[in-house]
């Protein structure tokens, strides 16, 4: 009998237990399929459609994870490469219903993925305010390769209402930063997509050229038929149409490989473009008749899929009202049996509301109050701070007024006397010139003694430069600093090179001759150490200042 009942416990058990380990399989099955289609999405298409449908069977859509999510969103990203674009908003819109609002990333890309689809459906508002917000989430985000994809977008809606010169502005930015991030996807994206329209052929060409060797080496063969399909058209419009047919016959391998009826339809335009060109308008007249078909039956396809999907809504939609209906009737009973006790809830609650309302428009007030006087106390404190700026600055300006009256007042001194002291030298030139011939040469001794005796006891000179000095302190202390053994007369002629002052103002400020000043100035670079090709002058007007002690 013991055996018999732990075999009925041990069956009870994985009874119990069998539908946790069908649900965990099930979840690694799905995270398979979805890692599955991920890795095929532009090299198979319609595989990768079929492998996020299975993955999205497995998953319990009541309660969706991260992976139901995902594989909602790939499915819709597949079918809008196959061509189906209806079915691929509607299910992008089911997977928005799944996104937490917090979580602001994956909103942004779907976001973008609708805005690519309704680019598609010819809704180029709606496509470019769905951009829009996607770019603004991926800005804040720091997503440089995702902000990239979004200018993409753009450039492609863009190019659906031939604004050639704006498209292709946003596909270089997006190039530009593409390439930073060294993103070989969205260069050949970049690169393929700006050969969508006429310009430079041969510069179009190679950069088909070179997103074809990317998505070869990406192995995307979604993008590859289109590459070749745009290596056609930009072949017809440098007139190679021999060369078109070519690129095209290898775009038609690709894209029947993958199923791709989006790029069927390109396929046929570009097919009728080339046999144009070559004089063939018969096989031209064919291929547009089947552009115009595979167009009307795509058309057709989303218009049953939309009533399918429209009816299948409806039918969950009713069975959805006849249980709420249901469960309203039971809420009314309940209800209806607990009113009285509702009510008195209710009441006590409002009165709660009441007091507390009254209690916080009390401390709202309070609180306005203190804030006001905070308000009055900083703004006297400020307007106590601006007059106290204003005097401050009133007695600078008053101080640097009577600075340079006093200034000009020595200034108009010092003309006075040299103007004084060089009449009196023309006066006697003047006499000089009446005196006889063996007066002249004493007489000019006499001249020269009086000019002599002026320039050895003239203090204006001095005053000047001492004046000076003092402006320039900072100056005097920074050559000081870095050369301690100058002399007097060394300082002296440093600060009127610095001040600009040529050779001839010097000799005459100072009254000595041209040749002793350039002997100074000699003497003065041979103390400051200069090379023979370095300018005295750059040197002391570029002197650094002293480090503090």
């Amino acid at each position: 009998m013991k055996t018999v009942d732990i075999k009925i416990v041990w069956i009870a058990m994985m009874v119990a237990l069998a539908p946790l380990c069908l649900k965990a399989e099930s979840g690694m099955d799905a995270a398979r399929l979805l890692s599955r289609a991920k890795a095929t999405l532009y090299t198979n298409p319609k595989e990768a459609a079929s492998l996020a449908n299975r993955a999205l069977k497995l998953c319990d859509t009541s309660r969706p994870d991260s992976i139901c999510r995902e594989a909602t969103i790939l499915y819709g990203n597949a079918e809008q490469l196959l061509g189906n674009f209806d079915l691929s908003i509607r299910t992008l819109y089911d997977a928005r219903q799944m996104v937490d609002s917090t979580d602001v990333r994956t909103l942004a890309r779907l976001y973008m993925l609708q805005g690519r689809v309704f680019s598609k459906l010819g809704d180029y508002s709606r496509s470019n305010e769905l951009n829009d917000h996607a770019t603004a989430i991926f800005k804040s985000l720091g997503d440089s390769a995702s902000v990239a994809q979004c200018y993409t977008e753009r450039g492609v809606t863009l190019l659906n209402t031939d604004e050639y010169v704006l498209a292709e502005h946003f596909f270089r930015k997006s190039l530009d930063i593409s390439r930073r991030l060294k993103n070989l996807e969205a260069i050949a994206r970049n690169l393929n997509n700006m050969c969508l329209y006429p310009g430079d052929s041969n510069d179009k060409l190679q950069m088909i050229d070179e997103a074809i060797t990317i998505n070869k080496h990406l192995d995307s063969k979604w993008a590859l038929g289109e590459n070749f399909n745009n290596k056609g058209k930009q072949l017809c419009y440098a007139g190679r149409y021999r060369d078109a047919l070519d690129a095209l016959a290898t775009a038609h391998e690709y894209i029947e490989e993958i199923g791709a009826r989006e790029l069927l339809c390109d396929y046929y335009e570009y097919m009728a473009m080339a046999n144009a060109g070559t004089g063939n308008y018969k096989a031209a007249y064919e291929n547009m008749e089947k552009m115009a078909g595979l167009v009307s039956e795509l058309q057709r396809r989303n218009s049953q899929r939309n009533t399918d999907l429209d009816l299948a809504r409806k039918r969950a939609d009713d069975q959805k009202r006849a249980a709420e209906r249901q469960e309203k009737d039971y809420r009314i009973k309940i209800l209806n049996r607990n009113l009285w006790m509702l009510f008195g809830g209710v009441v006590l609650i409002a009165i709660c509301c009441i007091l507390y309302y009254i209690w916080y428009k009390h401390k709202k007030n309070l609180q306005l109050f203190e804030a006001s006087q905070e308000l009055h106390l900083a703004e006297k404190q400020v307007a106590d701070l601006k007059m106290r700026q204003q005097q401050l600055e009133l007695e600078n300006a008053h101080n640097l007024l009577s600075a340079s009256r006093q200034e000009l007042t020595e200034f108009a001194a010092f003309l006075k006397s040299r103007n004084e002291l060089m009449e009196r030298i023309r006066t006697m030139i003047k006499e000089g010139c009446k005196l006889p011939q063996d007066a002249i040469i004493p007489h000019l001794k006499k001249i020269a003694a009086f000019i002599a005796s002026h320039t050895s006891n003239d203090n204006t000179n001095r005053t000047l430069l001492m004046k000076a000095e003092e402006k320039n302190k900072d100056f005097m202390d920074a050559l000081l600093a870095l050369h301690p053994d100058l002399t007097k007369g060394e300082r002296n002629l440093a600060l009127l090179i610095r001040g600009g002052m040529s050779t001839k103002e010097i000799s005459m400020l100072l009254g000595l001759e041209t040749k002793t000043v350039n002997m100074n100035r000699y003497r003065l670079r041979k103390a400051l150490n200069l090379a023979p090709e370095a300018d005295l002058y750059d040197y002391l007007t570029n002197l650094p200042a002293p480090n503090p002690q």
